[in-house]
């Protein structure tokens, strides 16, 4: 009997397993078509952006850098005569201001003063011989004529030889006379225009040579401000020379100044391949040779620009704008940057241009503008990020 029950039970065990199964299978093909039609009959979504309308507006850019002054040249200041220093000018110290012929320092003068009173006596014998010459050439002029009066006097009876080399030694002692006073002359050494003294060593009992440099100077009106520019701040500048600036001094409470653009670099800088503007200032005496200084140039003026968002570019130079209710993908020529602004050139802007792209947009993308629009012209008609 027992065998019996256990033999049934094993029957009723896999009976009841495969309607298990069966039921399971049954319900999950009736709930797949209802699930499947639920999922496919359910409309996306839709993006909400917010979009902005600029108006077209004219720019001028203005372009912040940076620049170093520098000098055009950097003048040795060597004596033409040797000697022993007497006196130095205050006026010729390291940093030492000075105005065109203002004395720098002055060589001892005897040895020159000995020199011009030597050449004037050589001068002064060369006379007295040619006088003594002329003399006796006109006594034997008169002594030829009375014993061959139908003859004409020989040039070595005359004299005329010695008449000639005589003046040519007075010739040649002006010379020497002009040299020594020369060099009388520059015993004084006078600055040779309005500078200041970079370096020099230079002071009293110091004996000097000739052609050896004593100290640097530099005219104010050489200093300029030489400013590393890249290319694309060289394309919103337009024709850069002759563009007026103005210069700030960092720590300086002064007004800024006034200068303008004399000349661009002919070649590019091989370290950083920047291109160089160098500006000539109206006041040069106020700037310091080697300071940093900050520049604002006035740029090309273009007339037809939007301002948008700076966060609305996706990238370098595109932006999204809102076109039939979609997305669609606009490439722009950023002209500047001003704060939370980018300035673009004038573009096909549909139905608006989207403040802040959406992270999955993608050209074709349905959207829905939000209600409140805005208007932008400058930069203080819109913040970025605001709805």
């Amino acid at each position: 009997m027992t065998k019996l029950i256990k033999h049934f039970a094993g029957w009723f065990q896999l009976l009841f397993v495969v309607t298990v199964v069966s039921g399971a299978i049954l319900v999950s093909v009736s709930l797949k078509p209802e699930a499947s039609n639920r999922f496919s009959t359910r409309a996306p979504d839709l993006v909400v952006v917010s979009v902005v309308e600029p108006q077209s507006t004219a720019y001028e850019p203005s372009i912040s850098l940076n620049g170093v002054v520098e000098a055009r040249s950097i003048t040795d200041v060597i004596p033409q005569v040797s000697g022993r220093v007497i006196d130095v000018s205050p006026a010729f110290r390291p940093g030492a201001a000075f105005a065109e012929g203002d004395l720098l320092f002055r060589i001892e003068p005897s040895d020159y003063e000995l020199a011009v009173e030597r050449t004037l006596a050589e001068i002064e014998a060369a006379r007295s011989e040619l006088a003594l010459l002329e003399a006796q050439a006109e006594a034997e002029r008169r002594v030829w004529d009375q014993q061959f009066p139908d003859r004409k006097i020989p040039d070595l009876v005359a004299k005329v030889p010695q008449i000639i080399a005589a003046n040519a030694r007075i010739r040649s002692g002006e010379a020497a006379r002009a040299a020594a006073e020369l060099s009388l002359n520059r015993t004084i050494v006078r600055a040779p225009f309005d500078g200041r003294v970079l370096d020099t060593q230079l002071d009293v009992g110091q004996v000097v040579g000739a052609g050896v440099a004593l100290g640097t100077i530099f005219s104010d009106d050489s200093l300029e401000i030489a400013v590393p520019v890249s290319g694309e701040e060289l394309a919103l500048l337009g024709d850069a020379i002759g563009r007026s600036a103005a210069i700030s001094r960092e720590g300086v409470a002064a007004p800024a100044l006034d200068a303008r653009v004399v000349r661009q670099a002919a070649a590019l800088d091989e370290r950083t391949r920047l291109s160089t503007l160098f500006l000539a200032a109206d006041s040069p005496e106020a700037l310091m040779l080697g300071e940093f200084v900050g520049i604002e140039i006035r740029g090309q003026s273009a007339p037809e620009v939007y301002r948008v968002p700076a966060a609305s570019l996706t990238s370098r130079d595109q932006v999204w704008v809102v076109e039939d209710a979609t997305l669609r993908q606009r490439e722009v020529d950023v002209v500047g940057i001003e704060g939370n602004v980018a300035v673009v050139r004038d573009f096909d802007i549909a139905d608006g241009v989207v403040a802040i792209p959406p992270s999955n947009g993608r050209d074709g993308l349905p959207v829905s503008i939000q209600s409140e629009r805005r208007v932008a012209g400058s930069s203080s008609e819109f913040s970025v990020g605001a709805e």
